[in-house]
């Protein structure tokens, strides 16, 4: 995740419930979508069957009881709710304003809307995309939907207790989940969306709705008569094909025109490591469920494409991030303060403590410097002594070695304190107490025991002093 996504989780960081209704024209998908914190997840998406709108009555008895199926089914909290409607059911207007309208655009829009919209302003309910073109111009995308079919939706949706919070198109729905997918709705991008009144060719570029042609199904020939009103849209809209990713999606299981193989198909699978969801929604791969997926991710705050049919005073007060939140993130904080003061505080009683007990042991550890210091001292006397000593012992052995007769020989020596005692076998013993005696380095050699005969041995044990 890189730096400017992450930015962008953090502003969108929350715990929430989402229920996203898409309302086809046979059919009425819906998924409930959990976010927590960081994580997204799809929990539980189905479709039903819906009789058709000439059948209005059994319709809104049907789109009523699916919701409240599926609501009471899951215990989905369905306070957060988005309503997804087919492109059939709105009507797109372009016009170009100076750019010093913007100041006043909605004015400006409520003043030339007889102009743009075929119906009375009475009549319908709108929201627009504002796209500058140069320093001097803006091209306004207005998109709009009668009154009359927003209150048939609404009706419908009372009777199983929920109270939208937007109206959004298929198109939008579909375009906030690639953008989630992609991790941002940066850089231009087109959807070909096949439904059964035709096919839907929607261009958006950096989160904005910037074109929408509905081709249908009589005037859809081959796949290079659609290759070009693609190419004529981005034409319009002032872009290169080949600045353009493409994906394209069948919103009804084979009815009406096919698709062309043109851009990426399989979106499903861009969910991937972003959105949690069961296996099952990606094996059934039921079309209707994507948009209603992608009405469910504004319904918690993940949409990125602003655009929303209901009107004003019929939308719920979005109050921002949960009171949940709200409460974790301030106990978090309180924590995080508790944790640091208090560790602050550890480290200063810590530190104090090893403090005081240096200062109460600084005597026994001068006395222990000072033993150290003594016993290297004796050490390093030592080590002189012995050395001096092993060269003496050396000087001592060399002498024997000379004097002691040949046909003697010593099974011990001794050098402590200046004495140094031998004992030994000689044919006569004195002739070792005379070698002793003639030699510069002993004095006072003498016998300490008798000589005692040993064979043709005198076995001797005598004592000399050195001479300093």
């Amino acid at each position: 995740m890189t730096l400017g996504e992450l930015s962008q989780r953090l502003r969108r960081v929350d715990f929430l419930d989402g229920l996203g209704i898409y309302v086809a024209p046979n059919e009425v998908a819906l998924a409930h979508v959990e976010k927590k914190l960081f994580t997204v997840a799809l929990r539980h998406a189905r479709t039903f069957p819906l009789p058709p709108a000439a059948r209005s009555g059994e319709r809104r008895q049907a789109l009523a009881q699916a919701v409240l199926t599926f609501a009471r089914e899951h215990k989905v909290d369905t306070r957060r709710a988005y309503l997804c409607v087919p492109r059939a059911d709105v009507a797109f207007s372009r016009v170009v304003l100076p750019a010093a309208a913007r100041e006043n655009l909605t004015q400006v829009l409520e003043y030339e809307m007889e102009h743009l919209v075929p119906l009375p302003r009475d009549q319908i309910y709108y929201d627009y995309s504002v796209r500058p073109l140069g320093g001097d111009r803006l091209e306004v995308l207005l998109v709009s939907i009668p009154r009359a079919t927003v209150q048939a939706y609404l009706e419908a949706l009372e009777d199983a207790f929920v109270h939208p919070r937007g109206i959004v198109l298929a198109s939008t729905a579909i375009a906030d989940y690639l953008a989630f997918c992609r991790g941002g709705a940066e850089g231009p991008f087109g959807l070909l969306l096949g439904a059964g009144e035709g096919i839907e060719l929607a261009l958006l570029d950096g989160g904005r709705l910037v074109g929408s042609q509905l081709v249908p199904a009589s005037r859809v020939g081959a796949a290079g008569d659609l290759s070009r009103s693609v190419a004529r849209q981005l034409a319009d809209g002032a872009f290169a094909p080949e600045q353009v990713q493409l994906y394209r999606w069948e919103l009804t299981n084979g009815a009406g025109p096919a698709l062309p193989a043109l851009g990426d198909g399989d979106l499903l699978t861009l969910a991937a490591g972003r959105l949690e969801a069961p296996p099952e929604f990606f094996d059934s791969r039921e079309p209707a469920l994507l948009p209603a997926l992608g009405a469910a991710l504004d319904a918690v705050r993940e949409g990125h494409v602003p655009v929303n049919l209901l009107p004003e005073e019929g939308r719920a007060y979005d109050e921002g991030l949960s009171v949940t939140t709200v409460v974790l993130f301030v106990a978090t904080v309180l924590l995080l303060v508790v944790w640091g003061v208090s560790a602050i505080v550890v480290d200063y009683r810590l530190r104090s403590q090893v403090q005081a007990e240096l200062a109460m042991n600084a005597p026994q550890v001068q006395r222990a410097r000072d033993l150290q210091n003594e016993i290297d001292d004796l050490r390093k006397q030592l080590e002189i002594l012995l050395a001096g000593q092993d060269r003496r012992v050396t000087v001592i052995l060399k002498e024997l070695s000379e004097i002691v007769p040949p046909d003697a020989y010593l099974t011990s020596i001794n050098l402590r304190n200046e004495r140094l005692t031998l004992d030994g076998y000689a044919r006569q013993a004195s002739d070792v107490i005379t070698a002793l005696t003639k030699s510069k380095r002993f004095k006072n050699a003498n016998f300490t025991s008798p000589t005692t005969k040993t064979g043709d041995k005198e076995r001797f044990s005598l004592v000399a002093e050195l001479e300093k």
